[in-house]
């Protein structure tokens, strides 16, 4: 008698070709999440680095920029192709009072106006008639901001309490100590969608970052960094909770702090993120309790897949941004240290992240209940990207000047977090 064949299923045959979710990752002019992000500010470059020797050629929402500062210390940001013929200003020179093109000398300000037409007559006698085409910029936090859409809907360049104002000794540290990143930000290669959601998925931390590669946070188990057990691999129901908010999402963490008198108090690690590409999370490698945070982060799209990060720091401590930007050991070392071997053995964000593709695919994810904040941040993206294409502003803009944003981010006592959101004090409390 012939027994029967067991078919095998599950296989890999046969399934239907992988696809993104195009409208939350593309950004190019005329995209969904493209005009969405038209509609807020971004950073471009870090005002202390930008200075009047030389232009910075950039990539921001699929558009070749140019960003510099004249001489009369005006930041800038220009169409890489000049008007004229087309060469590029990457190559220009810049003057007191804007930039001059190296093919025939035409020069344009800050805001593109055509300012001289070497070698025609007299400069130029229809020079008006020529603009080069160009963007509203602002500078805050040590930072440069460009505003890359429609100018009847442009908004107040956000501001955050914790931020402001500067207190004796206080700086804006803003530059990445990464050459070739000091002007115009930190170039990674993938989409900008895969970092930002990592802001709102605290749990990989659980993981990723102690469990399977080792410990990479510093100063973990001493008084000033986190306990070890912050750590669990396997986190009680409840750890995490997230939560919409007037700007974007929020997520509450709550473990047990150092033990003091015998007891481990309760704490609240609480994160933000700020559509649509903002967020804001303690100091990881001195969390400090019942104290706001004094950092905000930023992914700003460079095209489909790539985009550049941004930092901003309120300290007075030198020493801070060098906790922040090496504050992540993998193996004991900075990331472009690693050897492959290493990176394949003790992978951190850059590997999980950069592995999932230029584009990750969302088809082939299967998603758990630990993903409920990304679920939660998604639809939010969507929500934006649905409202501008009804012609409505999306959350987050005010065309008008507002008050500083209130930002709950930090580590709290648990007793202070679960009175209300109005009881977490803030900045300078």
């Amino acid at each position: 008698m012939t027994e029967p064949t067991t078919v095998d299923t599950g296989t890999g045959y046969g399934r239907k070709k992988p696809s993104y979710d195009a409208r939350l990752t593309e950004v190019g002019p005329g995209t969904p999440m493209g005009e969405a992000m038209r509609r807020y500010w971004h950073p471009i470059a870090t005002s202390a680095t930008l200075t009047n020797d030389v232009p910075h050629r950039t990539r921001v929402l699929g558009e070749d920029l140019i960003v510099f500062r004249d001489g009369q210390g005006r930041p800038g940001v220009v169409f890489e192709r000049c008007a004229h013929r087309g060469s590029s200003l990457f190559y220009g020179r810049v003057e007191e009072d804007g930039l001059r093109c190296c093919y025939h000398g035409w020069k344009f300000d800050v805001q593109g106006h055509c300012l001289d037409q070497a070698v025609e007559p007299g400069g130029g006698k229809r020079r008006n008639l020529a603009r080069q085409p160009w963007y509203p910029v602002e500078e805050r936090y040590g930072l440069v901001f460009v505003y890359m859409g429609p100018p009847d809907r442009k908004p107040a360049l956000p501001r955050y309490d914790f931020m402001e104002p500067t207190e004796d000794g206080d700086q804006y540290q803003a530059g990445w100590p990464v050459p070739g990143s000091t002007v115009t930000g930190l170039l990674q290669d993938f989409n900008w969608l895969q970092i930002y959601e990592n802001g709102i998925d605290p749990l990989h931390v659980n993981w990723l970052h102690s469990n399977h590669s080792g410990q990479q946070f510093i100063n973990v188990g001493n008084p000033t960094g986190l306990p070890e057990d912050f750590f669990t691999p396997y986190p009680p129901e409840g750890t995490v909770t997230y939560e919409r908010m007037e700007f974007g999402a929020r997520y509450k963490l709550r473990f047990l702090g150092h033990e003091k008198d015998g007891v481990r108090p309760e704490q609240v690690w609480v994160g933000e993120l700020h559509l649509p590409n903002a967020w804001i999370f303690p100091d990881f490698s001195l969390p400090t309790a019942d104290q706001q945070t004094d950092m905000v982060l930023w992914a700003t799209p460079t095209d489909d897949t790539h985009h550049r990060l941004w930092f901003s720091i309120r300290s007075n401590d030198p020493e801070r941004m060098y906790r922040f930007a090496a504050g992540v050991k993998q193996n004991g070392k900075d990331p472009w240290e690693l050897t492959e071997d290493e990176r394949q053995r003790f992978p951190g964000d850059g590997e999980a992240q950069q592995s999932q593709g230029p584009i990750t695919l969302h088809s082939e994810e299967t998603l758990a209940p630990s993903d409920r904040g990304v679920v939660m941040l998604r639809r939010m993206l969507r929500t934006i990207v649905d409202d501008v294409e009804a012609g409505r502003d999306p959350q987050g803009v005010s065309l008008d000047e507002v008050p500083p944003r209130p930002v709950q981010s930090g580590v709290w006592s648990a007793a202070t977090v679960d009175k209300t959101p109005e009881a977490v004090p803030a900045a300078g409390a």
